[in-house]
């Protein structure tokens, strides 16, 4: 790819393929379905005949050998663009990986329920299908910060009166709703770190060579409202 970044040179494949150069990106994580999709996409615009090519060119054994991981990346590429949607929680995530485990169970050891962050995810995932009662001593450990009380309806102490007689009163207390435990935060929690990198990506941006002098505060604020441009307008502004 280095030989096709003069003009001269880069104009040369325009006259066999649409498809443009790619140069590696010494930032960014490069994708292996990218480059097997790339490499059958420009596949049909080779010829064998081309000695300057054939040396680079995979065998057939090897070129009938790709096809299969291909397929399998697919799958994994559809997974992974499907897990960087917004409107993802992390029991359609759960549900996600299930199902690419399905596929592939060699992947089990990384993505499965029985990981590192189990007890963490396992409880989010209950708590988001309505099992917050199935919930073990451990996931309501690691759930405490998003737990919130619910106090049960007509909870206000009532003055016993003086017909009912101590029996009554007790039989009455035993009758009462007890308290629910609720998580409605955890509906909040994005499923990935999609939303940090971005945060991250559009800081670096924003502040460029031209805006070193701002303050902290200032920045904080800037990306504050840039991130949540969603929940506000011009109406609210003013």
């Amino acid at each position: 790819m280095k030989k096709l970044r003069t003009l001269k040179e880069g104009s040369k494949p325009r006259l066999k393929t649409p498809i443009r150069p790619v140069l590696r990106q010494a930032t960014r994580w490069g994708s292996t379905h990218a480059i097997l999709r790339r490499y059958f996409d420009l596949l049909v615009f080779l010829s064998v005949d081309n000695d300057d090519l054939a040396e680079y060119l995979p065998s057939p054994a090897t070129h009938r050998r790709l096809e299969g991981p291909l397929d399998d990346l697919s799958d994994c590429e559809y997974v992974s663009l499907a897990l960087q949607g917004d409107n993802l929680d992390l029991l359609a995530a759960r549900d996600l990986l299930d199902g690419l485990i399905a596929v592939k169970p060699s992947l089990g050891t990384c993505l499965g329920q029985h990981c590192a962050l189990a007890l963490f995810e396992a409880g989010c995932y209950n708590v988001l299908a309505g099992d917050a009662a199935k919930l073990t001593r451990g996931e309501k450990a690691v759930l405490q910060p998003f737990l919130h009380v619910v106090g049960p309806e007509g909870s206000a102490e009532q003055q016993p009166t003086r017909k009912e007689g101590f029996a009554e009163r007790i039989l009455k207390k035993r009758k009462v709703t007890p308290s629910l435990a609720t998580y409605p935060l955890v509906r909040a929690i994005p499923p990935t770190s999609n939303v940090v990198e971005r945060l991250f990506s559009v800081a670096r941006v924003m502040i460029g060579h031209e805006r070193q002098a701002l303050t902290p505060a200032a920045v904080e604020m800037l990306l504050f409202l840039k991130t949540n441009a969603a929940y506000w307008g011009v109406e609210v502004v003013d």
